[in-house]
């Protein structure tokens, strides 16, 4: 009796716990499939460069590093007195232009008038000079005489020539048009745009946040000279953060947008977030790289590639504080597990294709 019980334990143990087995590892089997993860992940918020837009001294520095501000807060101050004197400067060129195009108005209005007496004269002495014409013929007039008021038009009509060619430069000073406004004049509306570019400089020596963030990387004292377009700090976001998640590119078969996910930070192991796969990177992280992969040459090597999977992180209550650069783990649901019937088609499918083509 207990030999025949032992024997049934024996027969349950040999049947059984590979049975237990099997479907335990066909029920991982069907489900693997379904999932992917990575621990290739890292928490991303968008990051901006605080650069001077002119070089100088620095003044003030009026934050701290980690410090939250506002958009339109002063962040720090360049030296200004240089750009106030050439603001200054500026305003003396603009308003000795806008004099020069009035007095040039003035000219013109004297050599107008100029005009109008010389062509006066000219004509009074061209009558004479017939008249004496008129009078020599008849022999009533002396020679000299009519040398005399001939030279006297000639030299009329040379001061006639002579202020129409000033009046002509005068014109051509005002741009063609003498009743133009000393503001449109071209020469004042140069002065006036460097006014413009000399007090954007000066206004620019108070560096401010362009965006709700928080200060990093802030590094600067007082008296340092910085450089225009040069990195000095920077502001994180106040946006909600998302992951970067970099898959194999045989695990992104099935990975579509809109699919759920998981998402745990290694900061916060007791923490789960849900995640929706906002995007998939069009271009592996190679092809961004400073010097790609020479796949044409002789000694390739063939690697699997990643490609970076934009996740949007899903708000709950409670949540800890998500930092940029914080690393993750992700777990996608691409909701198609295998099935035993997909491949067992293409098992003896395969077979006959193999069988057909070797026909």
């Amino acid at each position: 009796m207990r030999n025949g019980r032992f024997g049934l334990q024996r027969l349950l143990l040999l049947i059984g716990v590979p049975l237990i087995a099997a479907v335990a590892g066909g029920f991982w089997w069907l489900s693997g499939g379904r999932y992917v993860s990575t621990e290739n992940a890292y928490v991303k918020a968008h990051i901006v460069q605080i650069s001077p837009e002119i070089a100088g001294q620095v003044r003030r520095v009026l934050v701290k590093d980690h410090q939250t501000v506002q958009a339109g807060e002063p962040l720090m101050t360049i030296e200004s007195r240089p750009f106030k004197l050439a603001l200054d400067s500026i305003e003396a060129e603009l308003d000795a232009a806008r004099t020069f195009v009035e007095t040039l108005r003035a000219t013109w209005r004297e050599a107008v008038a100029e005009l109008a007496d010389a062509e006066a004269r000219a004509a009074y002495f061209m009558r004479q000079a017939q008249r004496q014409q008129d009078l020599a013929a008849k022999g009533v007039a002396s020679t000299s005489k009519l040398e005399e008021v001939q030279n006297d038009a000639r030299a009329a009509m040379d001061k006639v020539n002579s202020v129409k060619e000033k009046l002509q430069r005068v014109l051509t000073a005002l741009n063609g048009d003498p009743k133009l406004p000393a503001e449109d004049h071209p020469t004042v509306r140069e002065k006036m745009a460097a006014r413009e570019r000399a007090a954007l400089d000066l206004a620019r020596t108070t560096i401010r946040a362009p965006i709700d963030g928080v200060v990093v990387n802030m590094r600067l004292q007082q008296g340092e000279q910085v450089k225009a377009a040069t990195p000095l700090f920077a502001l994180v976001v106040l946006s909600r953060p998302w992951v970067e998640a970099n898959f194999k590119e045989t695990e992104l078969t099935n990975v579509r947008v809109g699919q759920k996910a998981t998402v745990v930070l290694d900061g916060y192991p007791d923490s789960t977030w849900d995640a929706i796969v906002e995007s998939v990177s069009p271009a592996t992280g190679a092809e961004f790289a400073l010097l790609p992969p020479q796949n044409a040459s002789g000694n390739w090597v063939k690697v699997v590639q990643r490609l970076p999977v934009k996740l949007r992180l899903l708000p709950h209550v409670g949540e800890p504080p998500l930092r940029a650069g914080m690393t993750a783990t992700v777990r996608i649901d691409t909701e198609r597990g295998r099935s035993l019937g997909a491949v067992a088609q293409q098992v003896f499918g395969g077979s006959g294709s193999a069988e057909a083509a070797q026909r």
